[in-house]
């Protein structure tokens, strides 16, 4: 049977359009005659309800979802309900990740600043212990100096004159002829000059008191804390006995005439005390006087 409505051909007992959905009309063999007019009626009256019924259907069959929309749409609500896990477990390792750079960051700057306090307390502390042997260096510096200012004067250019004019008549009695430092001439013994290689410290390989090397200092006040002032030097190069040398000290504050009887090729010349009582009296006698 053919639809009145589409033109579908269904099966001859269905009763509705398989394909529309309108409702068929019986063959005459199997129903009454119906006016033509009732009948173009009922077919208008079918086909008006057919077609506000077929959008129903069509929407009710649109509606159904088949199978495979089910299984589309399952993977979907899975996958928007995974999602959210998905977000939930990144914004933790985030978190984490944000927690052990500022544990590490807080972890590294109290380091530094550990090291910085140590530096500068072992800086602050250098710098105390530089500034305190300084002030103790400077104190001591300042209190030697004061000691050596403070030095009473034992000798003196007028000394030095008396000296001079000494040695100018004791040498006539000894039948000897020296030439004195006193006198503003210099003595030299073979490599030994005086006074200078003692003001420069060039006598250490030269001289010896009593076989020992032994600290001078060639001084015009004999002002100083030295063990050995040297005030004056004298010798007599036309020696019978050898080359007398004398240096006029001032040993441990006391006048003393040390004597030097060296051969002229000595490098080395040793110095005693003068045996030679008028000379050391002599000496003593200037040394001593106010």
């Amino acid at each position: 049977m053919y639809c009145p409505n589409c033109g579908k051909k269904n099966d001859i007992d269905a009763l509705f359009c398989e394909n529309c959905g309108a409702r068929l009309i019986i063959p005459a063999s199997s129903a009454q005659p119906t006016p033509a007019s009732a009948v173009s009626s009922a077919a208008q009256s079918t086909s008006s309800t057919a077609a506000s019924e077929a959008p129903s259907a069509s929407t009710s069959i649109s509606a159904a979802p088949t199978a495979p929309e089910l299984s589309t749409r399952s993977a979907q609500h899975a996958r928007q309900n995974a999602q959210p896990r998905s977000t939930s477990k990144l914004s933790w390792v985030i978190l984490i990740v944000v927690l052990a750079v500022a544990l590490g960051g807080g972890y590294y700057w109290l380091g530094y600043q550990r090291q910085s306090n140590s530096t500068a307390t072992t800086t602050a502390k250098s710098s105390l212990h530089t500034a305190t042997s300084e002030k103790a260096e400077s104190s001591s510096s300042s209190k030697a100096s004061a000691s050596t200012a403070t030095q009473t004067a034992l000798w003196s250019t007028t000394k030095s004159s008396e000296l001079a004019s000494f040695m100018s008549s004791w040498q006539d009695t000894m039948n000897q002829s020296y030439e004195g430092t006193y006198d503003g001439q210099s003595v030299t013994i073979v490599e030994l000059n005086l006074p200078s290689d003692i003001k420069n410290n060039q006598y250490q390989d030269k001289i010896t008191v009593n076989g020992d090397t032994v600290k001078l200092k060639w001084t015009t006040a004999a002002d100083t804390d030295a063990k050995y002032q040297v005030v004056a030097a004298a010798t007599d190069p036309n020696a019978s006995s050898g080359v007398i040398t004398y240096l006029y000290v001032f040993h441990n504050g006391s006048p003393d005439v040390l004597v030097s009887q060296d051969s002229a090729t000595a490098t080395t010349f040793n110095f005693t005390s003068s045996q030679n009582t008028d000379l050391q009296d002599g000496f003593a006698k200037i040394a001593n006087a106010d």
